[in-house]
């Protein structure tokens, strides 16, 4: 027996190409402003006291260094963050994406008239579950209405060929039947 976490495994993490790409740009925006917001309070709140204080212990020279130092600690460390912010951010932008193509294809085919479709199912951790709810709900309601609407179609259609024919055979039937039966097929077509 095949278990929802088997059916539904990841396999591609990249579904939306240009949607994951403006998340992941948007984060890094956010990262790097919260870089530079925590930059600018550790100078302001500390940094000129701890640069005033070491200057009167170490000599110039080698407070230049120790600060140099630092920075480059910092950037190392930002520049190893920064791989890890971005398989987070492409792993949890894959949780909209993922939802997002399986639903645009639903909707997609719900637009063509199909609505005898499985319910959307999406994975534990997957956003948009709401969304995908509310389709199903929509496609629970309508299919049975469209499955009617497209049989009575049908019916009327073969009602109106089997009156064609009917008026074929009898020459002496008159216009005015076989006008309203091609208004009847005219008005089927745009009902399809």
């Amino acid at each position: 027996m095949i278990s929802m976490t088997d059916k539904f495994k990841r396999t591609h993490y990249i579904n939306d190409l240009s949607l994951q790409l403006r998340y992941i740009i948007m984060t890094l925006i956010v990262l790097l402003v919260f870089l530079g917001v925590s930059i600018w309070i550790v100078y302001v709140t500390g940094w000129s006291h701890l640069v005033e204080k070491l200057s009167q212990i170490y000599p110039q020279a080698r407070l230049v260094e120790i600060l140099r130092l630092i920075y480059l600690r910092l950037a190392f460390g930002f520049l190893i963050l920064l791989p890890v912010a971005l398989a987070l951010t492409l792993s949890l932008s894959h949780t909209v994406a993922g939802p997002l193509v399986r639903i645009k294809r639903y909707l997609r085919l719900m637009a063509k008239g199909e609505f005898d479709l499985a319910p959307i199912v999406l994975r534990r951790f997957d956003e948009l579950k709401d969304v995908a709810g509310l389709i199903n709900e929509i496609t629970a309601k309508l299919g049975p209405r469209f499955q009617e609407r497209r049989k009575l179609i049908e019916s009327l259609q073969a009602t109106a060929q089997a009156l064609r024919n009917d008026l074929q055979r009898l020459p002496s039937a008159g216009q005015e039947i076989h006008r309203k039966a091609n208004y009847l097929t005219d008005t089927l077509r745009i009902l399809e």
